[in-house]
């Protein structure tokens, strides 16, 4: 498992087919900003002749079960989302998502995050992200998530047994709270505060919370999950504390460093 300072276009390239369960990419925006990387690629004809190579070898690097998770936001996600289509061979046939022969899009996760990202004077807040879940299969892995349970759902399980499960009784038969309701395709998780203990002061840092939610859901223990912009290093941060394999690139020096030293840290402490 490393972190490795390349171009994921070589370092996908080294990989071997089918190798992963699980890519999670939080590539440039195209925001024209100045960041550590580049971020600034002018129209999406060039982003997309960008990006086109690079999911073509994520695509190779997924096993049969295997997930990409293509997180983005308004500037690129109409685009984006044709391309995937186009690479993942996804095959759209009346009343169904997609035909087995082909991959499947599986959702498009909108992560409501509140803090941060407003603009203009006269366009409405920006407060979400796009995330698209593509998988190479329509045989994928999918782990159901559960919300908190609610204060209703609280009271209805009110029973409590022996291992501490809470459970209700109805007609004589004993039903066990599985936890809250299963997630839907809309996330409200909470960008990380300034002041938060979680930053590490790298400017696209995403919620480790986050992480461990599309992780959870989309592989397993042991499984491995690659970060081909792994930035921060969250992405790894959170397949090591789950109990999955991990591989990181990132083209910026800065982002490498960042990455490295948050995982010896995970390492120092012991997690696993």
């Amino acid at each position: 498992m490393t972190v490795t300072h390349a171009d994921c276009l070589t370092g996908l390239a080294g990989l071997p087919e089918a190798c992963a369960q699980l890519v999670y990419l939080d590539p440039p925006f195209n925001t024209g900003k100045k960041r550590s990387y580049n971020d600034t690629f002018g129209s999406i004809g060039r982003y997309l002749e960008y990006m086109r190579p690079r999911l073509s070898l994520m695509h190779r690097a997924l096993g049969p079960r295997g997930s990409l998770f293509f997180h983005c936001d308004w500037r690129v996600s109409h685009a984006i989302k044709l391309l995937l289509d186009e690479i993942f061979d996804v095959q759209i046939g009346a009343g169904s998502r997609s035909l087995r022969r082909g991959g499947a899009f599986v959702n498009e996760i909108i992560w409501h995050y509140g803090l941060g990202a407003a603009r203009g004077k006269r366009t409405l807040m920006s407060k979400h992200d796009v995330i698209f879940w593509y998988a190479k299969t329509g045989d994928y892995v999918f782990n159901i998530q559960r919300g908190e349970p609610t204060s209703a759902m609280l009271k209805k399980y009110c029973h409590i047994d022996e291992t501490g499960r809470r459970y209700m009784m109805s007609y004589g038969k004993r039903y066990a709270l599985k936890g809250g309701k299963a997630l839907d395709d809309v996330w409200d998780v909470p960008a990380i505060s300034p002041t938060s203990r979680e930053r590490v002061g790298y400017e696209t840092q995403k919620p480790l919370a986050l992480l461990n939610r599309i992780i959870s859901l989309a592989s397993n223990a042991g499984d491995l999950v690659i970060d081909p912009f792994c930035g921060s290093g969250t992405t790894l941060v959170a397949a090591q504390l789950l109990g999955r394999r991990w591989q990181g690139f990132d083209i910026s020096a800065d982002a490498v460093a960042t990455a490295s030293n948050r995982l010896a840290v995970l390492a120092d402490s012991g997690a696993s």
